[in-house]
């Protein structure tokens, strides 16, 4: 009994690793479902897919911002990213080389520490190919869910619903699905 009332306490007050990829969404943010009114598009979004800035309804404290992906001609949300920054571009140009070799070790450390954070049955489904810099892999039927270290200095927790994500390849390259 007093095990059961530690690890209800435990996920309680710890930051939840199991919010952040599930196949119904991630951070309280459902697939299928369209960004919110407080959602801010993103440079770098296309006539495909448009990114936005959202606030989820169960951040992670361990993130400092969430982006979402949709599909251009739905608006549909299929895949939701965590993004933790260690360094900023815009302070980045400064840096002394040991100061940005710093910014990787601490990123890489952030990833490190959050994969360890994880379930053990979503560890073993995160294969890492790249280096412990980049695990990637299916933790349940047709979600895909990637720990990574982009651009040195920030770590994303991505998690894509493959299905949202289909009907948006099917559409913009149906030879590819044939």
């Amino acid at each position: 009994m007093r095990s059961n009332v530690a690890l209800c306490l435990a996920a309680l007050l710890l930051p939840g690793a199991a919010l952040a990829c599930d196949p119904a969404g991630a951070y309280g943010i459902a697939f299928g479902d369209k960004p919110g009114r407080d959602a801010r598009k993103q440079p770098g979004s296309g006539t495909v897919t448009i990114w936005y800035q959202v606030t989820p309804p169960q951040p992670d404290t361990r993130f400092d911002r969430y982006l979402v992906r949709t599909d251009a001609a739905t608006g549909r949300i299929y895949q939701v990213d965590g993004v933790r920054t260690i360094i900023p571009l815009e302070r980045s140009e400064g840096l002394t080389d040991a100061q940005r070799a710093a910014g990787v070790q601490q990123a890489e450390a952030f990833a490190q520490d959050y994969f360890a954070s994880l379930p053990p049955d979503i560890r073993s489904r995160l294969v890492d190919e790249y280096g412990t810099s980049h695990r990637e892999g299916a933790i349940a039927d047709g979600t895909w869910m990637t720990v990574d270290v982009n651009f040195s200095w920030d770590v994303t927790v991505s998690c894509r619903d493959l299905a949202g994500e289909r009907v948006m390849g099917e559409r913009v390259l149906p030879e590819m699905f044939r």
